[in-house]
């Protein structure tokens, strides 16, 4: 009920919001449920848990997670994991488009946005007819050094029809760390490929998906500052709570950055050091209980105005969470009285 608060106090882009679907790696040292060996990029054969994420990138909130065991593929399960995440949002939400790695670059997963009429950008995996096809195009555009793009249509045999490929390719001898496919037919040249039903011309369909970068950010901050993968108990759903209390602190830090400090670029260990962790020493003044924080000067003019916004800030969210919950406030809580315990005579006959 939290998580749908959060989502029903987000701002809705004029054009719609951008769904990032990733997955991750929490590396694991037991034998907890759930942790089994599969894709593991740093520590090959150690078990992990592959969990599934779906990020807001403009909100930059974590919408949805699935906690999934270590030997699961990137896209398993995710048209379910899609019909969770678009239920957590209210219904005149409106999306962008979805993008998504190639690890999603299923064709079921396609038809499934498209028949939910949701735009989408996702890398295509490489196959032999695929590399055909980007192999036989002719007219490139260049907008960068080194870099060219293309588009062309293309039809894989389980498909129902043809889809539109953005096709770029990077010139090694003027980008020698260029990442993407080497072509045996085009050498020279490391290619990228993109899926899309996005209207936008190749560079502008490029640029929008390599923005998607920024979900990396989200994932190693809730693995590098709020300690996801370092809660693991030995059940599963469990560890599946943990992570996503963890989800809900995150998106929780991600609303005090925009309507507190008003900048959502900070990450939780400069906030730590700078904002929420403040030396002090309590005092008196009279009769009066105080606290004196280490600050001084600027920084205590810049900590006075950020009281004044939560204080102000409080008011109106407590308002809201009362009116979202419509409940009466809870009655204080009161210890039991420890029951009478019945002692057992024995009467001798």
């Amino acid at each position: 009920m939290l998580g749908q608060f959060v989502c029903g106090q987000l701002k809705r882009p004029a054009l719609g919001a951008t769904l990032d679907l990733d997955s991750t790696v929490f590396e694991r040292y037991g034998r907890q449920e759930g942790s089994l060996k599969g894709y593991n990029p740093h520590k090959h054969g150690r078990p992990s848990h592959h969990p599934l994420l779906a990020i807001l990138a403009e909100a930059k909130l974590v919408l949805h997670a699935w906690l999934r065991s270590g030997n699961t593929a990137s896209a398993r399960g995710v048209k379910a994991f899609l019909a969770e995440t678009l239920a957590r949002v209210p219904e005149d939400f409106r999306f962008y488009a979805v993008r998504a790695d190639s690890g999603f670059f299923l064709g079921e997963f396609l038809e499934e946005l498209e028949q939910r009429a949701l735009p989408y950008a996702i890398a295509a995996r490489m196959n032999p007819l695929l590399r055909r096809a980007v192999a036989g195009i002719r007219q490139w555009q260049s907008f960068a050094p080194g870099l060219e793009a293309a588009e062309t249509n293309y039809c894989a045999h389980s498909w129902n029809g043809p889809r539109r490929l953005v096709v770029v390719r990077e010139l090694l001898r003027e980008r020698p760390e260029a990442r993407g496919r080497k072509l045996l037919d085009v050498p020279g040249y490391t290619f990228h490929v993109l899926v899309t039903t996005l209207s936008l011309d190749p560079v502008q369909t490029w640029r929008f998906y390599n923005s998607r970068a920024e979900s990396e950010n989200r994932l190693k901050e809730l693995k590098e500052d709020f300690g996801a993968d370092g809660f693991c108990l030995q059940s599963f759903y469990g560890t599946e709570a943990a992570f996503r209390l963890i989800c809900f602190l995150f998106n929780l830090m991600a609303d005090f950055k925009r309507e507190v400090m008003q900048d959502d670029s900070p990450r939780l260990l400069t906030l730590r050091t700078k904002v929420l962790v403040i030396g002090g020493i309590l005092g008196a003044e009279g009769r009066r209980t105080v606290l004196r924080l280490g600050l001084r000067e600027r920084w205590r003019q810049r900590f006075a105005a950020l009281l004044e916004r939560i204080a102000t800030l409080a008011l109106s969210t407590v308002a809201q969470l009362t009116d979202y919950l419509k409940t009466p406030a809870p009655r204080p809580w009161k210890p039991r009285r420890p029951a009478r315990q019945q002692h057992l005579v024995l009467v001798p006959n």
